[in-house]
């Protein structure tokens, strides 16, 4: 008794595992089904986020964006949480919260990394170089700016590593790490090049023009900008047209030829006007303002310049607000009687570079300032300034401002006839001219050197285009005389194909009325078999024996289903193969008419791939479908019950046709042998599976349930 109760517990704790564990699975499959919703969900509406933030609508993007934040945190989808991090800080940085976007791009930057993803970690490392680069910190720039580098060079994704060589540039040449800066200059071109993106080699050209700006190369920097500007126009590409006119009014800037630098510049300004980046438009403005000011209009250079500064406020750039109200001051100083102005541009200038520690701006408005202080006759304020000028501008290595700081202090000094003081600013002065006349005459022999290697090439660029011309003109003769050749051989094959054409004409019109004379055969063969079932039809109705009468009905089944076979084939436009689950639908609802009953819920499934079969084996194969079908209809289920009868057509995988004949009625009687079975309709499944080299297999457990394998058919 003790062992039939454990049995008992122990067969409960099993069927209750078996149990949980079903459910567990039925959950875990629940779960899946509804992440798998959720993320497509997600992703859907991060690109109407992107969109959205394209046509810089903020804050219906931020809306999206952390509303889909906070759905993938709840299901812990990773992707959905790093993309809605890295596009929250997108969004604040374009909303000048610097501080907020770079909080929100570490965290990106961290989901990625864990989840190692490289291609979106190095994206997000790139948008952190704009982030700490609006903040002035350039040495967390390039940090940035070299991960992500490295990243993108394992993916060999060169358009990402492009940009990041090109922020590199910038943030070197910030720190004044020329030489850094000029070797990734020179690296970029070639990057550039392995991009085979027209946009960015015209990019690598422009920045190459700076390079040569940067070093007086200005006869250079603009063949290498016109350069830049060919291939923009070329591409069409508005953004890298604007970079490259501006390029080129910046060389003739350098150059002192202000109207031409004009000229380009205001060519520039209309195509950034219709664009997003404003910073681009505010230092087209403020070359402008710098290129009227040096023709003596000052009145048009101080507006540019006061637009400048508005356009930078609104994106809360400090270097950049600093610049701009550097270049306003310096312009009322141009002016008459405007001083009082000047200083107090000068001033606001000092306090934001003080700020944040630019001391190059700091030693620039230290020399304005003074000069401010001299014109209106505060001549000790003035030099206080001037000196303070010097030792900074002298500790930072800007020797324009000591040089002109000193100039000034020279002619101050010798007014007052502090002679010591005028000579010992006359040396610095000197030293700072003679060290700038040297470099620009290095820099000189240099541009001729490189200019005499450019000839050069062009030299050889001509030899070959003239090697190009010969073998060109060779080509042409050539392609005349075998043209020629052409010309003759096509006419034969034209009238080739005339023939040919001809003769299919011919044989079409033959097929076509053999076709016909198939079709009028088909609909022969399965008008006669509709009036041998007719005839079987009005003969049932005079027999009075249930078994003749059955009989008969069943071969009229039989002859309706082969007609069946014969109206397919000539309302079809394939003559050799049958649609044989269309054919299969069609029969199981005549059947359904014929043999469902009143009072009986039978109902019948389908289910079929799209095989098509010869009339040699759809007429036997659907004879036994007919017969099967029928006995289930009419021995398989008992009175007054409901039932299914299922038909399966498909291929196994050994690529075998396999018909499935199945019901779940009450089955077969007790002892019966498909061998040994007396009715017509079995015996006659039997000899149509053997006639189509098929195996029949019979299942008693549930029901009835037929299986013909046909082995050889493709």
């Amino acid at each position: 008794m003790k062992s039939f109760l454990t049995l008992c517990i122990l067969g409960a704790c099993v069927f209750l595992v078996s149990c949980d564990k079903r459910k567990v699975a039925r959950n875990e499959e629940q779960q899946t089904e509804s992440f798998s919703k959720d993320t497509a969900m997600i992703n859907r509406t991060n690109l109407q986020a992107i969109e959205l933030l394209r046509q810089r609508q903020l804050d219906s993007t931020l809306v999206i964006i952390n509303r889909n934040l906070e759905h993938s945190v709840r299901i812990n989808y990773t992707e959905g949480i790093g993309f809605g991090y890295w596009y929250a800080g997108v969004v604040q940085f374009y909303q000048y919260r610097y501080d907020t976007a770079l909080y929100l791009h570490q965290k990106a930057c961290k989901i990625y990394e864990d989840a190692g993803n490289k291609e979106k970690t190095g994206a997000v490392l790139y948008s952190m170089m704009y982030d700490y680069s609006l903040k002035n910190e350039m040495m967390q720039v390039l940090e940035s700016g070299e991960k992500a580098r490295k990243l993108f060079e394992e993916t060999g994704d060169y358009e990402w590593v492009y940009d990041c060589v090109e922020a590199l540039i910038y943030a070197h040449r910030q720190l004044h790490h020329t030489k850094e800066a000029d070797s990734l200059i020179i690296e970029l071109v070639n990057i550039a090049e392995k991009t085979g993106n027209k946009k960015r080699i015209a990019n690598s050209y422009y920045n190459l023009g700076s390079y040569y700006i940067d070093q007086a190369y200005l006869n250079l920097a603009i063949e290498a900008f016109y350069k830049a500007l060919r291939i923009a126009e070329e591409s069409g590409d508005s953004t890298e047209i604007a970079n490259a006119l501006g390029s080129v009014g910046l060389a003739y800037l350098r150059m002192k030829e202000y109207k031409n630098a004009i000229k380009y510049y205001l060519r520039q300004e209309k195509i950034l006007k219709n664009q997003v980046n404003q910073y681009e438009l505010s230092v087209t403005y403020s070359n402008l303002g710098e290129s009227y000011n040096a023709l003596g209009d000052y009145t048009t250079g101080l507006s540019y310049h006061l637009k400048t500064l508005e356009m930078r406020k609104a994106m809360n750039f400090q270097m950049a607000i600093s610049n701009s109200l550097q270049h306003i001051g310096h312009t009322y100083l141009l002016m008459k009687d405007s001083a009082a102005k000047a200083l107090e541009y000068i001033n606001q200038s000092l306090d934001i570079d003080e700020k944040i520690g630019n001391f190059s701006g700091i030693a620039k408005s230290y020399m304005l300032a003074g000069k401010i202080y001299v014109n209106i006759n505060k001549e000790s304020q003035g030099i206080q300034y001037l000196e303070k000028s010097i030792e900074l501008a002298r500790k930072y290595e800007d020797p324009y401002v000591t040089r002109e700081a000193s100039e000034a202090l020279v002619g101050l000094y010798t007014e007052k006839k502090h002679f010591d003081k005028a000579f010992a600013n006359l040396i610095i002065n000197n030293q700072v001219t003679d060290s700038l006349e040297s470099g620009d005459n290095v820099k000189r022999i240099t541009q001729l050197e490189m200019q005499h290697a450019f000839r050069q090439k062009q030299n050889e660029i001509e030899v070959t285009h003239l090697q190009e011309k010969i073998r060109y003109e060779s080509t042409i003769k050539r392609n005349r005389l075998i043209m020629t050749f052409s010309v003759l051989l096509i006419s034969i094959v034209a009238l080739f194909v005339v023939f040919l054409y001809r003769s299919y004409r011919k044989s079409r019109k033959a097929e076509k009325e053999k076709e016909a004379l198939l079709k009028e055969m088909h609909h022969r063969v399965k008008n006669n078999l509709m009036v041998i079932s007719s005839l079987l039809n009005l003969q049932s109705g005079s027999i009075t024996d249930d078994v003749t009468l059955a009989a008969v009905k069943e071969s009229q089944g039989r002859v309706k289903s082969m007609a069946l076979i014969h109206q397919q084939l000539y309302q079809s436009e394939r003559f050799s193969s049958i649609d044989f689950p269309k054919y299969l639908e069609q029969l199981m609802a005549s059947l359904h008419n014929v043999y469902g009953k009143s009072g009986e819920n039978i109902q019948y499934v389908i289910r079929a791939e799209d095989i098509r079969l010869d009339i040699d084996t759809a007429i036997p194969l659907g004879l036994i479908t007919n017969e099967l079908a029928t006995n289930a209809y009419k021995y398989g289920f008992t009175e007054n019950t409901s039932g299914l009868i299922e038909i399966d057509f498909n291929r196994n995988p050994d690529k075998k046709i396999l018909l499935r004949i199945c019901d779940n009625g009450k089955g077969f009687p007790e002892g019966f042998d498909l061998e040994n079975s007396p009715t017509l309709g079995l015996k006659l499944v039997k000899l149509l599976t053997k006639q189509i080299k098929a195996r029949l297999y019979i299942n008693t457990r549930h029901g009835a349930e037929y299986k013909v394998v046909l082995e050889n058919h493709l």
